[in-house]
């Protein structure tokens, strides 16, 4: 990459030192001596990512959109949602802008120049017409080789969707947890970088295989420990006794806004960008019964993740796998209806795998998003609703109550206790009274109908007989 290379060459001489004299992590000298060299491994590395990444600046894009017309490596999304998708990750990052944008037809992927001469011709004539700064070439990865070629022939930074993905997850990401988690994505396509041989110039190889390593350990370190404390408040909310609908879909399905009107959450605003949502956020709401429920948002699915960025969706989803419910939310006016759907439960069933956690599949609801847009017949077990109208909402609550009772095993139960006795003290502290009414036989009992937990219900039974 001739920017990258041009980045190398003013950094060799301020690197030379570490060329000759590699820091060692492990020594018999002193304690302040380790403290040091760790510190200078934390310095370099600081230096190899500023270098790999290199996408402080704003551009003005051309997106090529590749695909192949036939055979295996033909994909069921259409070019044009591919290359609609694309177009949303550039305008995703703050102040980029998208000038121009083609979908590209090619006989497979592997060609070195990825594209034949007569496109690469028509790529070029785009670019010197206009103010292009960089040109997108929606692929998970480019080959070394394939983004040298290109670069030298349209003098322009030429990104993949790994960079690109990137860039985002570090705009969004907010909290610690999902910070540490895009520094761990990001340290493995530095990694990467280095490993296709874009930094042997300025680094040999035992010198960049410490610096790895240490910032390695040091992020999957503060990312246990996070994760033990997220594990912790887990619990904590389990001890509550909220049942959780975790809800979950392709990016931009509209779960934020589906939960903004289930929650009615003025808080709330939801973003018509792709991962809006990193942070796992929880909002609580009440049911028709009066059952309060907690709503977890987690990150938007994505076809086409990069293996080393999957890491960060995880976190979220993790919470998903162990929620009471999982509200699927499908935006039933894209043209990729079903591949987003698919994607979405192949991942879920992945992670089942994955995680050891049983019966995901099974607490999984479907609901079809933005019905006002669709046009079609209408798909057999999908509620449709449109949370920017408030169509179908109100069933949905119903659904999702439903749901809840039947999968936290609540029962919702009419109770005779005395007046003024122990037994409604402890009924409303620990259950759900939905109506209170006099036994018409005999003022001094009362009538309760009241939602309560399997376990609750056994120690009612136990503490009164």
């Amino acid at each position: 990459m001739f920017l990258i290379r041009k980045t190398i060459r003013n950094s060799i001489k301020s690197c030379s030192k570490l060329k000759t004299n590699p820091v060692r992590l492990c020594s018999n000298n002193s304690e302040v001596e380790t403290t040091n060299n760790i510190s200078s491994l934390e310095s370099e590395y600081n230096s190899l990512a500023d270098i790999c990444l290199g996408l402080k600046s704003i551009h003005k894009c051309l997106i090529i959109q590749p695909y192949v017309k036939w055979g295996p490596q033909k994909l069921p999304i259409t070019p044009q949602e591919q290359l609609e998708e694309a177009t949303a990750l550039i305008q995703t990052l703050p102040g980029w802008q998208v000038l121009e944008k083609s979908c590209i037809p090619l006989d497979n992927l592997d060609r070195k120049t990825l594209f034949k001469s007569g496109s690469l011709d028509r790529i070029k004539a785009l670019v010197e017409s206009s103010t292009i700064s960089a040109i997108f070439v929606n692929v998970i990865h480019l080959k070394k080789v394939t983004i040298t070629i290109l670069q030298e022939y349209f003098r322009k930074p030429v990104l993949d969707r790994y960079n690109i993905v990137m860039q985002i997850l570090k705009n969004h990401a907010t909290s610690k947890y999902a910070k540490l988690q895009v520094a761990l994505a990001e340290m493995y396509y530095i990694k990467r970088k280095s490993e296709l041989g874009l930094l042997s110039r300025s680094y040999n190889k035992e010198t960049l295989k410490l610096i790895f390593q240490e910032k390695e350990q040091k992020l999957k370190k503060e990312i246990d420990e996070l994760r033990s404390q997220r594990s912790l408040l887990r619990k904590n909310r389990k001890k509550m006794d909220y049942p959780v609908v975790a809800v979950v879909g392709y990016t931009n399905a509209g779960k934020t806004s589906i939960i903004k009107t289930l929650t009615d959450d003025e808080n709330l605003t939801p973003k018509d960008q792709l991962f809006a949502t990193l942070d796992v956020t929880v909002h609580q709401g009440q049911l028709p019964l009066g059952l309060d429920v907690l709503y977890v948002d987690t990150v938007g699915f994505l076809s086409d993740i990069p293996t080393n960025l999957i890491e960060c969706f995880v976190a979220t989803l993790e919470d998903a796998l162990l929620a009471d419910v999982i509200l699927h939310v499908q935006d039933l006016s894209s043209t990729c209806y079903e591949y987003k759907r698919d994607h979405v439960i192949q991942t879920l069933q992945d992670l089942e795998k994955q995680s050891g956690v049983i019966q995901v599949m099974e607490k999984v609801v479907d609901v079809g998003n933005k019905c006002d847009l669709f046009t079609g017949a209408k798909k057999p077990d999908i509620l449709p609703v449109s949370a920017k109208f408030n169509v179908g909402l109100d069933e949905l609550k119903n659904v999702l109550q439903e749901n809840i009772l039947k999968f936290t095993q609540r029962q919702n139960i009419v109770v005779r206790i005395p007046n003024g006795g122990q037994e409604m003290t402890w009924l409303y502290k620990n259950g759900v009274v939905l109506n209170e009414s006099a036994d018409p036989n005999d003022q001094q009992f009362t009538s309760l109908d009241v939602i309560l937990t399997q376990s609750n219900l056994q120690k009612f039974k136990h503490y009164f007989k």
